[in-house]
């Protein structure tokens, strides 16, 4: 497992004294302008959808407004006297007929020359005839059925006028022109029980037009009229969406709210006519309302950054001026580095920092005079001890060689004698490959080496023994190059046939396993055989601990052997530990490892 190299940067404290001051003036500055911002944002919003809200409510009245001038027009018959003595009249000859028709179309003609140029169609309408004026070709869709139309039966059952929505007709030509009408009940000024017919008006959008063109909305907003339904009566839209009123779904009647079109977000005004139905929608974007405010944060930013930049030049040149005598203590504290305990720091001032130049020159010849009386025992002392371990390890080492060679060449005897020519082959190739192995007793191998000198000599032993004995091997990928002692574990798998094929005729199973847990190599052999008796296996844990002292377990010298050279190799960390029931034993062993700084790989801690 090969690592990348990583490389640390290593910044004095001047630089990050500024770095830390930048970034906290600069994060400041960036926070208080966000907020800023967001706070601008929003009181501008809310202060656009406030006053959108009354421009469209205002809008509303003026066409309510206009809406009841037209049923003020409805009125205009009472005013004239001579006209509903007409309409009351009830004509018997042609000529009588023709007379009141033409009275009552001038008085409607008197009507129509008003200024109101949106009005199109006058009419009253009786039980007996119609009397009209228009300025259109076409007459209303309903002319000829006047008396079975809705509105008519409904203008008779009230004494309010009543409005019809806006809808669709033929006025000029084939086109169809978008007209709205309202109506009132006619009765006798003297009987009001007596009613004499219905007038009505009709009149195209133009003057809701008018209305609405007047409205001017910040921001390039849009602003649309549409009817009970969803028919557009009037559209103005500078926003980039045209089809943006077909993607609305409206959310309420009257109010404001927000979404989403295209990913993009819209505050939308919407109130509703009471009498007319009309609905009056107001669309901003959100991105033209807060412009304004990100174009004054990109200023204030851009301000504040100059004013920064200032800032942090001035101070560059007064901490220069104030941290040149701790940088002096820094360049003597290099040559300290050294080995030179004879350098002395001036003392140019009597603070914190002139405190701190003194103790260091005590210091330092404190150490001087320490190092000077110390080192030349320290040297005897590591070198005594360094020369010990060495010559008990190689005795060790030593020690375990020829006890491996009479075991291998006793089965390898047996073969020879028993006639089994190809095994005692086998067996001398395994033999040839282990003592290869054999030769780096005093050296260190991975353990996939290792490994392979232990099926070396698994492969022998299983000759001799046959179906008694069986291994297996789990080895982690990760696992086979760590650097581990040659021989650590054929001595435990040694032991473990000594102790259980040849003192039992049960068939022997052994696992060899290998995993890293916390910085530790942990490699396990483990049996099914009979197991250790409980006060055997104390005395052998009591063993392996009383390094360098006589003991009595030389059925265990392989155990023994490989605790004593890990812990001679690997420190007191290291070694072996036994577990032992009824159900078998197991070994591990235990390695410490480190992760190579320079070489980004997983290895052995050595501490020789």
């Amino acid at each position: 497992m090969k690592g990348k190299h990583r490389t640390k940067l290593h910044l004095n404290f001047k630089t990050k004294l500024v770095l830390m001051i930048s970034l906290f003036n600069i994060s400041l500055v960036l926070c208080v302008s966000f907020f800023n911002y967001l706070w601008h944002s929003q009181q501008l919003t809310r202060q656009t959808i406030n006053q959108t809200q009354q421009i469209i409510e205002q809008t509303g009245v003026n066409i309510d407004n206009y809406i009841d001038e037209l049923y003020r027009l409805t009125l205009s018959p009472y005013y004239n006297d001579e006209i509903m003595e007409e309409i009351a009249s009830s004509p018997r000859t042609p000529e009588e007929i023709l007379t009141k028709k033409r009275t009552i179309e001038t008085f409607l003609s008197s009507v129509m020359t008003l200024p109101r140029d949106e009005v199109l169609r006058v009419y009253i309408l009786t039980d007996d005839d119609i009397y009209s004026y228009t300025r259109t070709p076409y007459q209303m869709e309903d002319y000829d059925s006047y008396k079975e139309a809705a509105w008519y039966k409904e203008a008779l059952s009230t004494n309010n006028p009543i409005y019809i929505p806006i809808h669709s007709e033929k006025a000029f030509g084939e086109r169809r022109t978008q007209i709205f009408s309202v109506a009132r009940r006619l009765r006798s000024k003297e009987n009001n029980n007596y009613i004499l017919g219905v007038i009505k008006v009709d009149a195209n959008y133009t003057g809701i037009k008018s209305i609405c063109d007047k409205v001017k909305l910040e921001n390039q907003g849009a602003l649309f009229v549409i009817n009970e339904n969803e028919e557009v009566v009037y559209a103005k839209n500078d926003l980039a969406d045209s089809s943006l009123l077909y993607e609305l779904s409206l959310q309420t009647r009257n109010g404001d709210f927000s979404c989403y079109i295209n990913r993009e977000k819209y505050i939308v005004n919407v109130t509703t006519l009471q009498e007319s139905g009309l609905r009056i929608i107001a669309i901003h974007s959100y991105n033209n309302l807060t412009s304004r405010a990100k174009a004054n944060l990109s200023r204030t930013v851009f301000l504040a950054f100059i004013c920064i930049v200032a800032s942090i030049g001035i101070f560059i040149l007064f901490i220069r001026r104030f941290l040149h005598p701790l940088y002096h203590i820094i360049d003597s504290m290099k040559i300290v580095q050294t080995g030179d305990l004879t350098v002395q720091v001036p003392i140019e001032q009597n603070d914190e920092i002139g405190y701190l130049a003194s103790s260091f020159n005590t210091m330092t010849s404190n150490l001087k005079n320490v190092i000077d009386r110390n080192s030349e025992l320290i040297k005897k002392v590591y070198e005594a001890r360094y020369l010990h371990k060495v010559s008990q390890y190689d005795a060790l080492c030593s020690q375990i060689k020829p006890h491996f060679l009479y075991n291998t060449l006793n089965t390898i005897s047996l073969l020879i004698k028993c006639g089994e020519s190809r095994d005692a082959i086998l067996c001398i190739e395994d033999l040839s490959r282990f003592l290869r192995g054999i030769m780096n007793t005093d050296k260190e191998i991975p353990l996939k080496e290792e490994l392979s000198l232990v099926s070396s000599y698994l492969n022998l032993q299983k000759i001799r023994y046959g179906d008694r004995l069986s291994y297996d091997l789990k080895i982690e990928k990760n696992t086979e190059p760590v650097l581990i002692p040659a021989l650590s574990l054929q001595p435990l798998v040694e032991n473990t046939i000594k102790h259980c094929c040849e003192a039992s005729r049960t068939p022997v199973a052994i696992t060899i396993t290998s995993v890293i847990q916390k910085d530790q190599l942990l490699i396990r052999v483990a049996d099914n055989g009979p197991g250790i008796p409980e006060a055997i296996l104390q005395r052998l844990i009591t063993g392996l601990d009383k390094e360098g002292e006589e003991n009595n377990l030389e059925a265990s010298i392989g155990l023994i052997n490989v605790h004593r050279r890990l812990r001679l190799r690997f420190g007191p960390a290291s070694g072996l530990q036994i577990t032992s029931c009824a159900e078998g034993t197991s070994v591990t062993l235990v390695i410490p490892l480190l992760i190579s700084k320079e070489e980004g790989i997983l290895c052995t801690e050595h501490l020789l």
